[in-house]
């Protein structure tokens, strides 16, 4: 080949795989755009249980259609602590095993038809205001560039036939000793570590066999290396993370490993059983894979593509079988491999790897799960800062936690906001987008009311110090403010991650508007009880002072609750007013009635 040609292979070949790869993002992005609310169901099934962390695994990577993605997003849930090391090792065996959908997609035999399917996808994506169709329209253009990219590839590889230098170097890749078999391996292991893409690779890999390039053996001994490869993806991401991130990617890691020296050791019975599934298979089932007509190329088994996406298959169904009774053994394992050494790790909600690894409803899920972590804490100094108040003396080491929890949700807040600022450089619905900025202004709210809780026990401990105390009468209210703020902010805090606009229950947001208005109501009748008292000479000054900062503190937490629903479901004011109009209205109804009777 002159030098013309292999130039024009080169930008052939690289200019179908950057199609491919463009074409697979799209796929992955618009897929979960379509299965966004899916994504949520899938995140909360989560247990200790092996069959379902492996079940959601499987489901998770064919969504997103990368096993890099879900295994770094899934560093991300470790280092916040929303997920255990046993889950993690269960959705990273079924996320081996939803990668292999990829293979499957590639092998299809549709592949001339990808301009049909980017016209196709054209006319909904363009024209029709639906954003759910809209998303169709993306995945059957995605689809079209997938099919496209790899007939690209497919058609710069072909000249390769005639190259004599090409085929001599392929003779250290023939697999057919374990030698070779081994450089094969290494070699998609390298390649797969270079280019950061398993998906990459594996079409990179059935383009050469559909050209002739590479028989089925070499295919099927460099994705057996390229399962290794994808690895690193995931370790990577774990650098700095928890020391359970860490043991996570250890175990991805070893599986992997120990299942491609299986597998080695039996090559030669391994692929036999593939290449005897896959010629006795159905003519139907066959028939969708197999290579005919233009496509077709001399000398080369029209079921190549099919037997690799099979053998991928294979290799990753019964590896992770294997492995799955295993898997408590397993965490074990790691677990003594990579031991705390006497310090853990601080969990932190952080980007894990880059921003092409990151899968928007995931990263989404992760800072709501934070944020869940964060309302539980708020909670907590809540209830902390009432008792201090309640105290009849001094408890400095409950002043101190209650200082420390306003520290953690300072942290939490900016980490959030941080987290999320990034995530929302993605590409994203527009729901998801509504999501991430609520997520942000409702972190922000509940630091504003554990800052107010820290200055309910400021305002206590000043009493302490200078021997300062309260009424009886004002100890009574204050009792039944902070007994009814208490509430409010319970009932309200279990709206703000679990519900959507669209699932609250219009009763229960009534119920808590008028609890709102209750505090309001209660609190204005507190402080003019306390003017009554201060007249009267009943109360001390300082004392009345402390107390009047007390109650403006509890309106300010009773407020920024407010803002929490609001931020959630919006139009709280809206809501506000619709209820006083639906009451003034049954009030006149009942009122025309007892006029009448």
């Amino acid at each position: 080949m002159h030098a013309a040609d292999w130039f024009t292979l080169a930008y052939t070949v690289l200019g179908g795989l950057g199609i491919f790869l463009f074409g697979m993002k799209l796929l992955s992005e618009s897929l979960q755009a379509l299965a966004s609310d899916f994504i949520r169901k899938l995140i909360g099934w989560l247990t200790n249980n092996r069959v379902i962390a492996m079940g959601v695994g499987v489901l998770l990577t064919v969504i997103v259609q990368s096993s890099s993605v879900t295994t770094v997003m899934l560093v991300g849930f470790i280092n916040a602590g929303l997920m255990s090391l046993t889950q993690a090792v269960g959705v990273i065996l079924g996320a081996n095993i939803g990668t292999t959908i990829t293979g499957w997609i590639i092998a299809i035999k549709i592949g001339k038809y990808g301009l049909l399917l980017v016209g196709g996808g054209f006319v909904p994506f363009f024209f029709l205001k639906s954003v759910g169709w809209k998303n169709v329209g993306k995945v059957l253009i995605a689809l079209g560039m997938v099919f496209l990219g790899l007939q690209f590839m497919s058609g710069g590889f072909k000249p390769l036939s005639k190259t004599d230098d090409f085929h001599s170097m392929l003779q250290w890749f023939q697999a057919d000793n374990t030698l070779s078999v081994l450089a094969c391996v290494g070699l998609g292991c390298l390649l797969t570590f270079i280019v950061q893409s398993s998906s990459a690779m594996l079409a990179i890999t059935m383009s050469l066999a559909a050209t002739g390039q590479i028989d089925y053996q070499t295919a099927a001994a460099l994705v057996l290396g390229e399962n290794i490869g994808t690895t690193i993806t995931m370790h990577l991401a774990a650098i700095g993370g928890t020391i359970d991130a860490k043991r996570a990617s250890y175990a991805h890691i070893m599986f992997n490993v120990i299942g491609v020296t299986v597998m080695v050791i039996i090559f030669p019975w391994y692929t036999e059983i593939v290449e005897s599934i896959v010629d006795n298979s159905p003519g139907m089932i066959s028939g969708l894979f197999k290579t005919s007509g233009e496509t077709a190329v001399e000398g080369v088994d029209p079921l190549i593509m099919m037997k690799i996406a099979a053998g991928h298959s294979l290799f990753n169904i019964t590896n992770n079988l294997f492995f799955l009774p295993l898997l408590p053994l397993l965490v074990k394992l790691v677990t003594w491999l990579k031991p705390d050494k006497g310090m853990k790790s601080k969990k932190r909600l952080k980007l894990s790897g880059a921003l092409g690894n990151i899968s928007p409803e995931l990263a989404i899920g992760e800072a709501e799960g934070e944020v869940r972590l964060m309302r539980d804490v708020v909670l907590d100094s809540y209830r902390d800062a009432a008792k201090y108040v309640r105290l009849q003396s001094d408890d400095p080491a409950l002043f101190q936690h209650i200082d420390h929890l306003e520290h953690v949700t300072d942290n939490i807040q900016m980490e959030v906001t941080l987290f999320l600022t990034e995530v929302m450089q993605l590409s994203m619905t527009p729901d998801q987008a509504r999501r991430g900025y609520a997520l942000i202004r409702i972190s922000d709210e509940l630091e504003s009311i554990v800052d107010y809780c820290q200055n309910l026990s400021k305002y206590r401990a000043r009493m302490f110090r200078e021997n300062l105390k309260f009424t009886d009468d004002a100890r009574n209210d204050l009792d039944e403010l902070l007994a009814s703020t208490g509430t409010f902010l319970e009932n309200a805090a279990g709206f703000i991650i679990e519900h959507h606009e669209a699932a609250m229950n219009d009763e229960e947001v009534r119920e808590l508007i008028r609890l709102s208005d209750s505090i309001g109501e209660r609190a204005d009748a507190i402080r003019d009880s306390h003017l009554k008292r201060v007249q009267e000479g009943r109360c001390d000054a300082i004392a009345g002072m402390v107390f009047s900062d007390v109650v403006v503190a509890m309106r300010r937490i009773k407020n920024h609750t407010v803002n929490l629903i609001d931020a959630r479901i919006g139009r709280w004011e809206e809501r506000r007013e619709a209820l006083r109009n639906l009451e003034r209205k049954t009030t006149q109804r009942i009122a025309a009635a007892v006029d009448g009777s």
